[in-house]
């Protein structure tokens, strides 16, 4: 067995280098019979202790995102959603599993506005925010279906932990420093995260008695005790006693009829090699699969990796396809969405005209025209904290999931131990703009969009040969493109390319933070900071700041398992 892992404050001690990776060197996790990375330590220990039991991917899946809900539960957990992109080998098929949040029935288009106006985050935030969490319910469904161990020991693992302890780590901290005006006003979250009037330390053992019982529970009773069960009730009591009347709310019906979906697998071609992943409303897969085949035209081999130009084209690119995104992307079970359209041939070709020969295009692109209704260009909020595992087993299948609650600490609403999520923020504030309608607007029993990218490459000998996803929320398709891009045209490791800056056009992700950037967001301490100048040459504003992603892949190459992880962020890969 060989482990790779990196705590994040080795990385934040790393000066600024001209080499192409900052970062300290480590040997890869490495294998021939399975492998798992997270970006928890402790989650990535679950996952090997399943599959060295004999399970198989399913079962590491729901062990690591039960164990996840324990030492994460700032950025996902059993409260929130998932999309889950799994590899059956040995029927050589992929499934797109949605485990995204829902709108409860009393929802509203308009909801979120008030005199005409949208409402601020802060003022979203909250019960108001919680929408039906999916998590569990894909868990427990892919397991009856798919998975080898007793549910009850997969569980296990993350009630150990949740009543006995683990080490907060700092990225929690930060986040509850971040958020603490909104989340010391929850009870059961000031109980788990003061001491006295003080937020505990990064490094403070953490014990969360109300979570072990509430894991008990679902270990013995499945998924039915949140969806129509007493935590389903618990939860619903205690967020609509916070909601005041007249505004929606939950119902126990809502719990009861919420179901997984299995959504569209979206395939493409580049280079020979088959991009693999989720239709909407996980819109991310689309994105990468739209900016690769714009990026086919060029030689992306022939050009060095520490030049601006294929970082300038891979932004305008990317780009381009966040304009489609943001028109078309919706719940296909509300709203028409043209993804068959959006990745046609003459299309594409038609929307790589914008990319300009040389510099910036000098204004953001637009939606292009695959539809009979002109929809609005606007977005939800958006948060980067979120949570994101890949596994291989040891009979080849394979799972990428990313999940969340939506932003640091979701709703900062806690129920039996369980942080709530705050997907209702990630509608479209907006229902329509100068009679243009949304694609995201809110509507009863919808799931918003997200950027979530849980992706596979397929080889030339449709053999395997990446899985790969991370956190970051808009700026997650941007962080998975330069990944592909690296192993592919570049010939670099997994961890080679996860290594590489991140450089990418940025939006609005995080509206608390005391910058909010909308341009070239070049990662600081990395060879990138070279590229500023003629990145400013080339027209863009340049805003040098720290590119937190939280990469993590495993790489199959001659007949070898090499598990990838970020090291901007804790993150671990196990593997035998």
């Amino acid at each position: 067995m060989r482990i790779a892992t990196l705590s994040l404050s080795l990385v934040s001690a790393v000066g600024f280098a001209a080499e192409p990776s900052p970062f300290p060197v480590v040997p890869d996790a490495e294998g021939d019979k399975f492998m798992v990375s997270a970006t928890n330590p402790y989650v990535s220990s679950t996952g090997y202790s399943i599959l060295k039991q004999g399970g198989n991917a399913i079962d590491a899946m729901v062990a690591m995102q039960m164990t996840m809900s324990v030492v994460e539960p700032d950025m996902t957990g059993i409260g929130g959603g998932t999309f889950a992109l799994f590899y059956q080998h040995d029927k050589e098929q992929f499934l797109a599993l949605d485990g995204r949040d829902e709108a409860p029935a009393s929802a509203t288009p308009d909801m979120f506005m008030e005199n005409g106006k949208p409402l601020s985050r802060n003022e979203i935030l909250g019960p108001r925010s919680v929408a039906v969490p999916g998590t569990l319910s894909l868990l427990y469904s892919a397991h009856q279906e798919y998975g080898k161990l007793p549910w009850s020991e997969l569980v296990q693992p993350a009630i150990d932990l949740a009543s006995k302890g683990y080490a907060m780590n700092s990225y929690t901290y930060d986040i509850v420093v971040r958020e603490q005006t909104r989340l010391i006003e929850d009870p059961e979250i000031k109980a788990l995260y003061w001491d006295n009037d003080e937020i505990k330390p990064t490094g403070t053992l953490m014990t969360n008695p109300k979570l072990a019982d509430t894991l008990t529970n679902i270990a013995q009773q499945g998924d039915k005790y949140l969806y129509g069960g007493e935590f389903g009730k618990n939860i619903v009591e205690t967020v609509n006693s916070r909601i005041d009347s007249g505004h929606a709310k939950l119902s126990i019906g809502d719990f009861e009829q919420y179901q997984i979906k299995k959504r569209d697998v979206i395939e493409s071609d580049y280079r020979g090699n088959k991009i693999v992943s989720f239709g909407y409303p996980a819109s991310g897969g689309v994105m990468v699969a739209q900016s690769l085949e714009m990026l086919e035209a060029y030689d992306l081999a022939d050009m060095s990796k520490t030049d601006a130009e294929p970082w300038r084209l891979m932004t305008e690119a990317m780009r381009i396809a966040k304009a489609d995104r943001i028109a078309y992307a919706g719940d296909p079970d509300y709203v028409e969405t043209p993804v068959r359209a959006l990745l046609d041939k003459s299309y594409i070709d038609k929307r790589r005209q914008l990319i300009p020969e040389n510099g910036i295009a000098q204004s953001n692109p637009k939606a292009g025209e695959v539809s009979d209704t002109d929809y609005a260009q606007h977005q939800g909020f958006e948060s980067k904290d979120t949570g994101h595992i890949s596994i291989i087993d040891k009979e080849g299948n394979a799972i990428a999931m990313t999940s969340t609650v939506g932003t640091g600490m979701g709703s900062g609403v806690m129920v039996d131990g369980v942080i709530l999520n705050a997907q209702m923020a990630n509608f479209s504030t907006k229902p329509a703009i100068n009679g243009k309608p949304s694609q995201n607007a809110i509507e009863a029993g919808k799931r918003p969009r997200s950027a979530i990218t849980p992706l596979m490459v397929m080889d030339k000998q449709d053999d395997l040969r990446l899985v790969v996803g991370s956190p970051g929320s808009s700026q997650i398709p941007g962080y998975v493109l330069k990944t592909v891009v690296g192993v592919v045209d570049w010939d670099l490791s997994a961890q080679e390319a996860i290594d590489l800056p991140n450089i990418q056009y940025g939006t609005k992700i995080d509206r608390t933070k005391p910058y909010d950037p909308t341009g070239l967001l070049v990662e600081k301490k990395t060879y990138a900071e070279m590229l500023v100048p003629e990145f400013m040459q080339l027209g863009y504003p340049v805003h040098v700041i720290p590119v937190v992603s939280g990469l993590n892949a495993i790489e199959i190459k001659d007949g070898k398992l090499y598990g990838a992880t970020d090291r901007r962020r804790a993150s671990s890969s196990m593997g035998e």
